[in-house]
């Protein structure tokens, strides 16, 4: 009987330090899962932005046509600067995010390890 009350609180105390924990990488995971599919959709655009050059370069026959390719270039480039720029931000907002996150458990958790601590 003793010893099972002695395991109970052991094992109440135990799950109430590891839930933070938890919750972290619970937190941690969704962020990594959120950035990873964001990477990979912003790969496929660059990729098939990439392709569509390729061919618009290979369809270049004359003199007009590479000058034509050539002034579109300039504006591929800036679009893939704008691109670049919002892809950054947004992977930024991502880890501002988390940030946030991870502050806000870390206040909740030690607000409920001192509760446990003055509890035992």
């Amino acid at each position: 009987m003793l010893y099972d009350e002695i395991l109970n609180k052991t094992n109440a105390q135990f799950e109430t330090y590891l839930a933070p924990a938890r919750k972290a990488s619970s937190l941690v995971i969704e962020h990594f899962a959120k950035v990873s599919e964001f990477q990979l959709e912003a790969l496929k655009a660059y990729s098939d932005l990439s392709v569509e050059q390729l061919r618009a370069a290979a369809k270049v026959s004359d003199a007009k046509s590479l000058q034509d390719f050539l002034s579109n270039q300039t504006k591929v480039a800036k679009t893939v600067g704008e691109k670049l720029n919002e892809d950054a931000s947004t992977l930024a907002g991502f880890g501002k995010d988390l940030t946030a996150e991870l502050q806000k458990l870390t206040q909740e958790n030690v607000a409920t390890v001192s509760k446990a601590a003055k509890a035992a």
